[in-house]
């Protein structure tokens, strides 16, 4: 159990939802079914257009949650009402097509107080597919910088915890120590797996509203830089693919901008020379490769002056990849010429990074 000078401490949990009717009960529910029972939950409406009220509205009579509907902004904003209005010393997010599993919290709460240099606990999670099928761990598959660097995680964390928390049985562990270095090159924390301390913001700030996607990496990057962080090696959310998520050519141009941005924005302000000189191609190669994931996007668009200058920013920074020289090459030419290679797979892997 946990321990009771613990179980005084609230947390604040964020839910935003847009048009999620079909999804958002399953996740109330698992918030108020958790075995840690301090919690406020604050439910921002992104105006939503569809019942989502409708299926809320039973569950306002728990005095633990608020509801607040807002005008469509964007998850950024959405989660960033919720950090302006709660009242907890911890704070966590769900999406409202996920679910967390029944000791989520407790796991995490017990990891902090053993740790009270970790500013936040995040975790592995499941995954559920459209047809019903469940992946039981799925960060691998999800965050791409794991297998691409074949990253264990006693590469990625200097520290195992020792000792017992309740929840983590035997082969399960918790690992703990500065990620920025490995975060830099791709995200491995999942929104809806993590709990924070609700000062970490005052020196981070919140989302950024500016990004439309990839805002919750921008602030991780920002978190794990300045903090450390802890995760458990337990799936503790199942993550749900749903048929109206954000997806699509739309969405995979955003992310492709957003991850150049990014990228560049951070490593423009590494001071550690000794960082920058050993993982010099390294930087330059996983640029390579986010120039020619945006370069494929306008590509595909018939953009081929946009698709040309990405090729050859790609080419520039990861001269290896002969993959780019080939559709440089036909991006010089009408669309109606390279209409035949857009059957080709891509360059890069719409995964997330």
């Amino acid at each position: 159990m946990i321990q009771k000078n613990l179980e005084k401490e609230f947390v604040s949990v964020i839910l935003p939802t847009y048009n999620r009717a079909g999804y958002i009960k399953d996740a109330i529910e698992s918030v108020l079914n958790q075995t840690y029972k301090s919690i406020e939950l604050l439910i921002i409406d992104d105006g939503s257009t569809d019942n989502t009220y409708e299926v809320i509205s039973p569950f306002l009579k728990d005095g633990r949650i608020r509801y607040i509907k807002q005008e469509n902004s964007g998850a950024a904003a959405a989660r960033n009402k919720g950090l302006a209005l709660r009242t907890g010393k911890y704070v966590a997010f769900i999406d409202s097509d996920d679910i967390w599993e029944k000791g989520k919290l407790e796991i995490q709460l017990e990891v902090m107080n053993t740790l009270p240099e970790a500013a936040i606990v995040f975790s592995d999670f499941s995954a559920k597919y459209h047809n019903g099928l469940i992946e039981k761990s799925h960060i691998r598959t999800y965050f791409g910088v794991l297998n691409t660097y074949n990253l264990r995680l006693d590469d990625v964390f200097s520290h195992k915890l020792t000792g017992n928390i309740t929840g983590i049985n035997n082969g399960e562990k918790v690992y703990w120590g500065n990620i920025y270095k490995t975060m830099i090159f791709g995200n491995i924390i999942l929104t809806s797996t993590t709990l924070f301390r609700h000062e970490v913001f005052n020196s981070t700030g919140t989302f950024d509203t500016n990004y439309k996607t990839l805002e919750d990496y921008d602030l991780f990057l920002k978190l794990t830089k300045r903090f450390i962080a802890a995760f458990v090696d337990k799936p503790l959310i199942c993550y749900r693919y749903s048929e109206n998520q954000l997806s699509g050519n739309l969405f995979f141009g955003k992310l492709c901008t957003n991850l150049i941005d990014i990228f560049n924005k951070n490593i423009a302000t590494i001071k550690d020379e000794e960082f920058l000189k050993k993982n010099r191609k390294k930087i330059k190669r996983r640029l390579g490769t986010f120039y020619a994931m945006q370069a494929y996007y306008y590509f595909s668009h018939d953009n081929m002056a946009l698709a040309a200058k990405h090729y050859w920013q790609s080419i520039r920074n990861n001269p290896v990849n002969y993959r780019a020289y080939i559709y440089l090459f036909f991006s010089l030419f009408p669309v109606s010429i390279t209409n035949f290679i857009r059957k080709l797979k891509p360059i890069g892997k719409r995964s997330a990074i």
